[in-house]
């Protein structure tokens, strides 16, 4: 994957997950029209699919920006780039280099 195919893959997760919110409110619909949403077993089972939906939103959110940080740092690794990690373990070594010159 190329950095330029970030935003497409960002599009796509959004894209998947509109389309899970649109059946899911659908299906409440659906629910509230046929009648069996009525009452407080209806209004617990509503309840109970927004929390899900949230929790796989988050879920998805999480998965998406692992995903991007692996691609980010891959590309970074291809690109030769110097990280933080890298520049601390240098410090490591010049600071150790410091006390035996001293």
């Amino acid at each position: 994957m190329e950095p330029k195919d970030v935003p497409y893959l960002l599009l796509g997760a959004m894209s998947t997950v509109r389309e899970e919110m649109k059946k899911t409110v659908e299906e409440l619909v659906e629910k509230g029209k046929s009648g069996s949403g009525k009452g407080a077993k209806g209004i617990t089972q509503a309840d109970k699919t927004v929390r899900d939906l949230v929790d796989k939103g988050r879920k998805e959110r999480e998965d998406l920006l692992s995903a991007i940080g692996k691609e980010v740092t891959r590309i970074l690794d291809n690109m030769g780039a110097i990280t933080k990690n890298d520049i601390r373990a240098l410090e490591k070594k010049l600071a150790n280099i410091e006390k035996k010159v001293k």
